[in-house]
């Protein structure tokens, strides 16, 4: 079965370690599409839980907000973790925990119980996701950027998936808690199958007292290290702009006035241009360097986003979002590969950085912000800073050419 999934997904045309089987390889693969999955479900579902629950925008904000808070504490200690510790554990809890927290979703009777589902995602999101990209990273390593680009593609057939089983059931009467509840099972099952996979071993094992020390010492290198500088703050950048990504759903419900189901719609339509933009990334990484793909995509997003943002109606924002969603989706696994390979044997080192962002209140922030100061104000204001800081990163990186991260 594995092996026909392999040949589906393409994976025997990228260069791969021995060390990764194909049963390892697809199941790996498929933890960005579960993550993507359930996160996606939380998101898209957040209007049904606020109309449901009673909840203000500030409290949208602070659900977010303990999810990542959460994430704060579990990723940085998780992600230095693999780098030096056995990965299997590591996944089958991420998906077991997605799985429990989707439970808790569904039969969330107040707001502090779906914190409590937010605050055991935040714990879930790092051990799974984060332990896949470096297994895939390091099992690639003369093709990072190709199979972080498989990756996202398959992830965000999972993000696609959420709100349009969303639509769907809204068409068909079905309870949101109902769609929570058989993904839920789901992943158990995928939890399950993890249990008897076989992972590679990190490349530098250590245990007791030593783990500590070697962590810190894995954390001091990368900090040290202008690559892994350079990498920690690019996929900080990026994580920043993901604030808006969130908070969209309430967005076009409170300032557009469209129904859930039209909402569903809307990211699925985004969703389904940013897959096809991923499916050519492919080709296009075959051809072009990464870093000429990456400044292009970030000046256009800079562009093209304001204008989804303040075009009026309904359908022209559902024209734009096409565009928008294309020109962005090749941000993120171009600079996360990017980052991860920059120093190798210390990707979850990377990753333990770039979690901590997670300890500062942003969707919080984010959520008075839009209170304060006007939703559409917040959600044009953020992702220009972003986008600016960013595309400064990426033209500093260009400058120095043989210093650029491997492909």
């Amino acid at each position: 079965m594995f092996s026909r999934l392999a040949v589906t997904l393409r994976l025997h045309a990228i260069p791969r370690a021995t060390e990764l089987d194909d049963r390892a390889t697809v199941l790996i693969l498929f933890a960005r599409f579960i993550d993507e999955l359930c996160s996606g479900l939380l998101v898209v579902l957040m209007p049904t839980f606020r109309r449901r629950l009673g909840l203000t925008v500030e409290q949208v904000g602070w659900c977010f907000q303990v999810m990542f808070s959460v994430g704060a504490i579990v990723e940085p200690v998780t992600s230095a973790a693999i780098d030096l510790r056995r990965r299997r554990p590591l996944v089958v809890v991420g998906a077991a925990g997605w799985a429990a927290a989707l439970l808790l979703a569904a039969g969330a009777p107040s707001f502090g119980w779906l914190v409590a589902a937010f605050a055991v995602a935040g714990a879930a999101y790092g051990p799974l996701a984060n332990t896949a990209d470096v297994v895939l990273i390091e099992g690639h390593p003369d093709a990072v950027e190709r199979i972080s680009s498989r990756s996202t593609q398959l992830d965000t057939v999972g993000a696609l998936l959420a709100p349009g089983l969303v639509a769907l059931g809204g068409w068909a009467g079905v309870d949101g808690r109902i769609l929570l509840l058989v993904t839920a099972a789901g992943v158990a099952g995928y939890a399950a199958l993890l249990v008897g996979t076989v992972l590679p071993s990190a490349m530098t094992a250590a245990g007791g007292p030593r783990l500590v020390t070697q962590m810190t010492a894995n954390l001091r290198v990368v900090l040290s290290d202008r690559r892994g500088r350079l990498g920690i703050s690019a996929l900080m950048l990026v994580e920043v702009l993901g604030l808006s990504e969130v908070f969209e759903p309430v967005w076009l419900r409170d300032v557009v006035e469209v129904s859930q189901s039209l909402i569903a719609v809307h990211v699925a339509t985004g969703l389904a241009a940013s897959l096809l933009a991923l499916t050519l990334l492919d080709r296009w990484l075959t051809r072009h360097d990464a870093l000429v793909i990456l400044v292009a995509c970030c000046i256009a997003s800079a562009i093209v986003y304001p204008a989804w943002l303040l075009v009026p109606g309904y359908p022209a924002k559902l024209a734009f979002v096409a565009l928008r969603d294309a020109v962005m989706a090749p941000l993120w696994p171009l600079l996360h590969a990017r980052a991860l390979a920059a120093l190798p044997g210390k990707a979850g080192a990377v990753t333990a950085w770039t979690a901590l962002i997670a300890v500062l209140p942003l969707h919080a922030v984010f959520g008075w912000l839009a209170e304060s100061f006007g939703f559409t104000a917040t959600m044009l204001g953020v992702p220009t800073v972003a986008f600016a800081g960013l595309l400064r990163l990426l033209l500093r990186e260009r400058a120095r050419p043989e210093r650029s991260a491997p492909r």
